[in-house]
């Protein structure tokens, strides 16, 4: 189910799956929607990690995921900042992004009560 849900975010903000980050970006939503106290080292506890189990650099693992959060800044800004509950300013920086989808994910599904799982 989770992963339906990150699927019909991105295809929302125009991210499809030919992006080399689309299933990098996805891992990383999974971690942080299951928990979002990873997010206050996101290096440490998600993209390195991460980027190891991909075999990538975590520079590289980031920049993919940078890829995308240009295209959607470029292309559905309005659409990031409905999701955001805010006004963005500027484009946001990958774990800014990271945050914003997690939180509208956790806001529209409940995952921050007990009842709920993730798949």
């Amino acid at each position: 189910m989770l992963n339906t849900i990150i699927d019909e975010k991105l295809q929302q903000l125009g991210v499809t799956k030919n992006y080399k980050g689309y299933n990098q970006l996805k891992e990383v939503l999974i971690l942080a929607t299951e928990d979002d106290t990873r997010l206050f080292s996101a290096v440490k506890n998600i993209f390195k990690p991460l980027a190891e189990s991909h075999g990538c650099t975590y520079h590289s693992f980031v920049k993919n995921i940078s890829t995308i959060s240009r295209k959607i800044w470029a292309e559905n800004n309005e659409k990031l900042c409905e999701m955001a509950k805010y006004e963005l300013q500027n484009e946001p920086t990958v774990c800014e992004l990271i945050a914003i989808l997690v939180a509208d994910i956790q806001r529209e599904f409940c995952y921050t009560c007990a009842n709920c799982k993730a798949e």
